[in-house]
């Protein structure tokens, strides 16, 4: 009995600390995306200072695909002017319905590092961290499902 008492303890912790680690874990990601949003929201920031700070950027090799970035990254700008970026929502992949998810490969990424962006209930953007920096802030059609374009 005493062995029995003493695993289920033993399992009690595991499945806490577990916990404790994944939601420090989302904390930090969505932390990580407020600073990244912030920084977009500056227009004093040029798109480049905020890719160096926040995105990582390791499949970027040529002129051609870092100009797209930073366009997008002015794109996102504008899109973020006129709203209020307390009201910003930051969703966990995991946190949202499977109607919301069912167009959405994550093509082997962890779910538990993607994120969507809400503005008044509307999604705005969609985020995929690996390496604590952002690795997509893309989403492109392929087929009938939407795939992060990493960079």
């Amino acid at each position: 009995m005493l062995k029995i008492l003493s695993s289920f303890l033993l399992f009690c912790s595991v499945v806490h600390v577990t916990a404790q680690t994944t939601e420090t874990s989302t904390q930090d990601d969505i932390k990580r995306i407020k600073d990244f949003i912030a920084d977009i929201a500056d227009e004093a920031l040029r798109p480049d200072i905020i890719l160096s700070r926040h995105v990582l950027l390791e499949q970027t090799e040529t002129d051609e695909e870092y100009d797209y970035l930073e366009a997008s990254i002015e794109e996102i700008r504008i899109n973020l002017q006129p709203k209020n970026l307390d009201e910003i929502t930051y969703i966990p992949f995991q946190a949202l319905s499977r109607r919301e998810t069912r167009d959405i490969d994550p093509e082997g990424k962890p779910t538990d590092k993607i994120y969507f962006l809400h503005y008044r209930k509307r999604q705005m953007l969609a985020v995929y961290i690996a390496q604590d920096k952002i690795a997509s802030f893309t989403l492109v059609s392929k087929g009938d499902k939407a795939h992060f374009v990493t960079y």
